[in-house]
């Protein structure tokens, strides 16, 4: 399974989960303090500041700041969603700080690692095959260089939103982080409790209702938990503006694997060819702020019955 990635405080340390199934979507106050209080205090300064050594193979070490940071922002994602939290896990964070290292000392994102390589090691090689692994550019790229490029998706490669699905895994519960000023491994295969069971229907990205408009990316993604038999070959996707118009679309074919099933289309109708080439977003610009756009995906099979789901996503800024 290839899941590339090209990146292009007053830290909280109590837990926001809200059990109820019935308290979603959020209210526009709650994504505001649940922004305010995870995901603005977990924003990196001017990239992590790393302290290995490529020459020695020293993976170096981060801060105990970094590592709640991490968790923090993961868990931003995943409150939003109605997801239970993860913990960041010390075991974990060695084997994906090996894999930043072998990262960037061979300025190559790969799952399979040749022993050939600068700064192989088994813990490296361990941390690549099961780690979520970017290349990070902190000048082009500031606020995605930290986490949520991983959530972003950027790229055709990356069609079945690979990543994003690991992080908002419904049965995700702990991960481990690497870094460098330039690459950054999240581990997560080795937190997984497949005896996790989820409340939530369905978990989408943009997640149901209000939305940051920065956390507004071109590819979007509607999962149901494993927890399910799920069959979305015969699934119908429509998304309308405020307006009741239509907006264009382009769905990917679906990609199968052991995490959640996911449907994943890219909202070609919000965003031009250039703000996908390049990481842009003008959906502030051009009227979408504060209205609603319509999300229907219909004729999916879930337990061998069809149903059909209705949310809305509305763009908001803070």
């Amino acid at each position: 399974m290839t899941r590339k990635l090209i990146l292009i405080v007053v830290l909280f340390s109590g837990f926001f989960t809200v059990k109820s199934q019935s308290e979603y979507p959020l209210s526009k106050e709650r994504i505001i303090q649940l922004y305010d209080s995870l995901y603005t205090t977990s924003e990196i300064q001017g990239g992590i500041i790393w302290n290995g050594h490529i020459k020695k193979c020293d993976p170096g070490e981060l801060s105990d700041d970094i590592y709640q940071k991490a968790q923090n922002r993961i868990n931003f994602f995943r409150l939003v969603n109605g997801l239970s939290e993860v913990r960041n896990s010390r075991e974990l964070n060695t084997d994906a700080q090996s894999a930043s290292l072998l990262i960037k000392a061979n300025n190559e994102l790969t799952h399979y690692p040749k022993k050939s390589m600068k700064c192989y090691s088994e813990s490296a090689s361990n941390g690549c095959l099961k780690s979520c692994l970017g290349i990070s550019n902190w000048v082009s790229f500031p606020k995605t260089s930290f986490v949520t490029g991983f959530i972003w998706d950027y790229g055709e490669s990356n069609y079945f939103v690979g990543h994003r699905k690991w992080l908002l895994f419904s049965k995700l519960v702990e991960f481990g982080y690497g870094a460098t000023n330039t690459s950054e491994a999240i581990l997560t295969a080795d937190g997984i409790d497949f005896n996790l069971k989820c409340s939530k229907e369905f978990v989408a990205y943009p997640w149901e209702g209000y939305v940051p408009v920065n956390l507004i990316f071109p590819k979007w993604s509607f999962s149901i938990p494993k927890d399910n038999t799920v069959d979305f070959s015969q699934a119908k996707i429509k998304m309308t503006d405020s307006n009741g118009k239509a907006i264009e679309i382009k769905i990917y074919e679906e990609y199968k694997n052991y995490l959640d099933p996911t449907i994943v289309w890219q909202a070609k109708g919000l965003f031009s060819s250039q703000e996908i080439t390049y990481g842009q977003n003008s959906l502030e610009s051009r009227g979408f702020l504060n209205k609603k756009i319509m999300v229907e995906i219909s004729d999916v099979i879930v337990n061998g019955e069809k149903k059909n789901f209705k949310y809305f996503v509305e763009p908001i800024k803070i």
